[in-house]
């Protein structure tokens, strides 16, 4: 369960910073990586809400996977690092 989350998680990691990147900025961004055949689709109006709720489903997802890991990763460890270590006992 929790590799499926952590793999999801990546998954939507890389995607959001592809779309992040995608998106044409105040300065062109990198939209005209791709040859500008990404032109027509996220130049129109329709393309630019597109992107959008793209973004913002991604991004939701991203921090969904990212609370559930922290629950799971909580339930996982039960003991503390000092619990762990063993303590030297000093001599006398």
């Amino acid at each position: 369960m929790y590799g499926l989350i952590l793999t999801l998680h990546v998954t939507l990691c890389l995607g959001l910073a592809i779309v992040i990147l995608i998106q044409s900025g105040k300065s062109g961004g990198l939209g005209g990586l791709f040859g500008g055949g990404n032109e027509a689709l996220f130049s129109a109006p329709s393309g630019t809400l597109f992107i959008k709720k793209v973004t913002a489903g991604l991004a939701i997802g991203f921090i969904c996977t990212t609370l559930i890991l922290t629950i799971l990763h909580s339930h996982r460890t039960t003991r503390s690092v000092l619990q762990r270590v063993a303590v030297p006992q000093s001599q006398r």
